[in-house]
């Protein structure tokens, strides 16, 4: 037979109070009723607990001791389980950083479909998306600011592991609409690459690298035109009141404002887009993220 718990608790109860009657009331049971309770415990255990003697009185047989000594532990473990499982989960929240002007890349139904797979390992888990200014994309994950990145190139910090995801965008360039290139609708982009590139130093070289072209042609021979932008959006703006002009991904093209153009680029390698955590961060919900993200499938944006 299995053993009852609850007339165990009851039986350490009647140790306490050392008294039927006074165990009894605290247990909200007549006398009789414990007596019948403690009976069947002591039938489920097979030996006999309590000596039984008059007015309540009662003595604890060496069985009875040793029965309670281990009882206390099974009793409190028995009560933390069931707190346990009556606790609601507390929430975890997990911050996915993204650059900040190109979350729109980053489609709502793409955070819906990565969060349900998150939330299969942890219901508890809520996604919240953060724009990181481009010069911080690096040491966001350091100061814990994110607790992914996802962006366009691998971050390069022995601290951080990047991810490649299938993730992929094709490069565009863009020019302002009184730029001699404004007409031309395609470039091979090693022609393209002879421009003035705009570059801002602040963000790190594996974000502005592939934006520059370095892989088209070295950076010594790259015309490149200082800037300070801490997003894309910035980065934008300063193109329309330049004679330089940039690259970006191709999916910007429809979102240009009517002071800049787009100019396909032949030739070009795409961006592969990454995923990024810290290395030393072992919490299931951060790698169940990262694996999310990679679910996300073989596909252009």
């Amino acid at each position: 037979m299995d053993l009852d718990l609850g007339l165990v608790a009851d039986f350490l109860v009647l140790l306490q109070e050392r008294h039927y009657g006074r165990a009894a009331g605290r247990l909200h049971l007549t006398s009789s009723a414990l007596t019948k309770r403690i009976q069947r415990l002591e039938g489920q255990l097979g030996v006999v607990l309590v000596e039984r003697g008059p007015a309540g009185v009662f003595a604890v047989t060496s069985a009875g001791r040793r029965f309670a000594i281990a009882a206390e532990p099974l009793i409190a473990q028995a009560g933390a389980a069931r707190d346990s499982a009556r606790t609601t989960p507390a929430r975890c929240t997990l911050r996915v950083g993204v650059p900040a002007g190109v979350g729109v890349l980053l489609s709502h139904a793409d955070m819906t479909g990565i969060a349900r797979e998150v939330r299969l390992g942890f219901p508890e888990a809520r996604l919240v998306r953060q724009a990181i200014a481009l010069p911080a994309l690096t040491r966001c994950l350091l100061e814990r600011q994110v607790d992914v990145l996802w962006t366009m190139a691998s971050v390069r910090h022995l601290d951080v592991d990047s991810f490649p995801l299938a993730m992929t965008s094709a490069r565009i360039g863009v020019v302002a609409a009184r730029h001699p290139l404004a007409d031309a609708e395609t470039m091979h982009v090693e022609d393209f690459s002879e421009y003035p590139i705009l570059y801002n130093p602040a963000a790190a070289d594996e974000w502005m690298n592939q934006f520059w072209l370095e892989d088209v042609r070295p950076r010594r021979e790259a015309r490149l035109v200082e800037i300070e932008a801490g997003s894309h959006t910035h980065v934008l703006r300063q193109t329309t009141e330049s004679t330089a002009v940039i690259t970006t991904f191709a999916e910007m093209a429809p979102l240009l404002g009517s002071g800049l153009r787009a100019v396909t680029l032949t030739g070009a390698a795409p961006v592969i887009f990454h995923v990024a955590r810290r290395r030393t961060d072992r919490r299931g919900a951060v790698h169940a993220l990262v694996k999310a993200f990679q679910a996300l499938g073989t596909r252009p944006l």
